[in-house]
């Protein structure tokens, strides 16, 4: 191009379209914008989307270009747009985009929690997650009154789409409580296998749907700010497909693999007394004695004194107590005519009434917890006199089964041995709440049952105590008119033995409770190695705990005993 040419192309036509942006090369003129951002195929720009080299009809070329149907406008923009990115005076698309799915994350994020918040909510207080029906049932319900309150996610609710989108539906729950649960379980066996030792406890029940299933928690040690704390966590529902010692053995070995909890640590476990669990031979106990031997069996206590006293009424006359008070208890129970009967005759009885002490009907006894019985006992003694005037109105009014029931209780035989079964299950209803209770010191627990076995064995050569238990039995049979009688006795019973008194005030046995309740006991003594018991600890204690827990310990039994009696040395301790 001659240089007269591009200097009128710059002095001229520029001035004139400053708001243009031309490009002047030796031998060509285009408009950059058009070039950069125009299409090949734009028809009303084909003239500046190619450089021009026809310089003959330039100013027509420029006016085609301005007219107002021009795409120029658009591409000066597009071209203004993109140097205010790189000049970063405004954000590129893919940053817009970027920000638009930042937010969208964000929004899914906190939809996300408060879905998880409502089901955590469910677990936390036992409410079933869903309903009769998915629409009405307790988790929409808890995240519909949640929506009120909460704008994003009310739309996120609102919107038109299936449910798998919303994240509500019964398998995105599933999956969530799922995830959830795995995550707790982590937690608790990462804290467990940061504690020195620990100890299992499993039971196996049969569920709504026939399926046989093991829960499983751990018991621990962890170390907090205030100490050590003892910690009882549950990890979850195993399902058994046999209920032998080595199956369940297995199950429970795996699941300790599977869970990566750390099994060398393990220093006991804890299930029932059935023989599958605790069978010495072919018991889960044993079966895992074998891979960690370290792992001593220990029956619950509480649930040892619960069977002690089951198989301490086996005896055909306490059974027969115990199922007598059963069903008058639920004969009243289930009956208004019963029960109208029952609270006109205690409204009578002004004594009575006194010493019900706000107790208006009779209770049911419990098949599982036997010493809870001692309460249901109480009550049937004291309200017998109302109980016996109840059934005879019943019986008049022709009520069969009352005369069947008042028959049963008319009997000396089972007078005294109400008398005497409650007063004996009375006598360990501190014991057992004792050995309920969280703080339950195993040392101090064999000591209090130690106490109850001297006790019933002092009591039951004590005459006098028997004496005053024949006379309250007495007192009650004189209400109704009974007479005190001897248990029947024969030469020879085949069906079962004789009774084993000499007189109606001599009756009961306590070996059960040695052998279940003392069981163990040696190992229990390690608590003796507070600074508090040190005072408990003999030389003969200080040997058992060494051969108890020598595979624990790093020095022999002579640097063992002169470390616990250094510390015995030292008052502060």
């Amino acid at each position: 191009m001659k240089n007269g040419v591009k200097r009128k192309v710059q002095n001229v036509w520029f001035k004139e379209h400053q708001w243009l942006r031309y490009s002047v090369s030796e031998d060509s003129l285009y408009c950059a914008p058009c070039v950069l951002f125009g299409r090949n195929d734009s028809i009303k720009e084909k003239t500046f989307i190619r450089p021009v080299t026809d310089w003959t009809n330039i100013s027509g070329y420029f006016k085609r270009h301005e007219r107002s149907d021009s795409s120029h406008f658009r591409f000066v923009e597009m071209a203004d747009n993109f140097l205010r990115v790189i000049r970063n005076e405004k954000p590129s698309i893919s940053d817009t985009l970027t920000s638009s799915r930042d937010l969208q994350i964000g929004k899914n994020r906190h939809i996300m929690k408060r879905i998880i918040e409502t089901l955590i909510l469910c677990g936390r207080q036992n409410i079933a997650v869903r309903g009769h029906t998915e629409e009405r049932s307790n988790f929409m319900a808890i995240l519909n009154h949640a929506a009120s309150e909460d704008d994003v996610l009310s739309k996120h609710l609102t919107q038109r789409t299936n449910a798998k989108a919303k994240y509500t539906s019964p398998d995105i729950q599933n999956e969530i409580l799922k995830i959830i649960g795995r995550t707790i379980r982590e937690n608790i066996v990462r804290d467990c296998n940061k504690s020195d030792y620990f100890a299992i406890l499993a039971d196996e029940a049969t569920d709504t749907s026939t399926k046989e299933q093991v829960s499983l928690c751990l018991r621990f040690l962890e170390h907090t700010d205030n100490g050590l704390e003892v910690r009882e966590e549950f990890v979850g529902f195993l399902h058994a497909h046999s209920i032998r010692g080595q199956a369940l053995a297995t199950l429970l070995l795996d699941t300790i693999d599977e869970y990566e909890i750390d099994g060398d640590q393990l220093r006991a476990q804890g299930y029932d007394g059935a023989a599958n669990m605790s069978g010495k031979h072919q018991g889960v106990q044993a079966h895992v004695k074998e891979r960690f031997p370290e792992a001593s069996y220990v029956h619950c206590k509480s649930h040892c004194l619960n069977l002690a006293i089951v198989h301490s009424c086996k005896d055909a006359s306490v059974r027969t107590i115990m199922s007598t008070v059963q069903d008058i208890a639920f004969s009243f129970d289930y009956s208004a005519k019963k029960m109208d009967a029952f609270y006109n005759e205690v409204d009578a009885d002004i004594l009575t009434k006194e010493e019900l002490d706000g107790r208006r009907k009779l209770r049911t006894l419990c098949e599982t917890r036997w010493t809870s019985r001692a309460d249901s006992l109480y009550t049937f003694r004291v309200a017998f006199p109302v109980i016996v005037s109840a059934l005879e109105h019943l019986r008049q009014d022709g009520d069969d089964k009352a005369g069947q029931f008042l028959a049963a209780i008319s009997r000396f035989e089972f007078i005294i041995g109400l008398v005497t079964t409650e007063h004996i299950l009375q006598s360990i209803v501190h014991l057992t709440t004792y050995l309920q209770s969280k703080s339950c010191d195993l040392v101090e627990a064999v000591r209090e049952c130690k106490l109850i076995i001297d006790q019933l064995s002092d009591e039951r050569n004590d005459d006098s105590v028997w004496d005053a238990l024949f006379d309250k039995a007495v007192t009650m049979a004189d209400t109704i008119e009974v007479l005190p009688s001897m248990p029947r006795r024969i030469g020879r019973q085949v069906n079962r033995a004789n009774h084993p008194a000499d007189t109606p005030s001599q009756y009961y046995f306590i070996a059960e409770l040695t052998g279940r309740l003392l069981d163990n006991s040696d190992r229990f003594q390690g608590q003796n190695l507070i600074p508090a018991r040190l005072e408990w600890l003999t030389a003969e204690c200080i040997d058992k705990l060494y051969e108890t827990y020598r595979h624990d310990l790093t020095d022999n039994q002579g640097t063992f005993n002169s470390e616990v009696q250094r510390w015995q040395r030292r008052p502060n301790l």
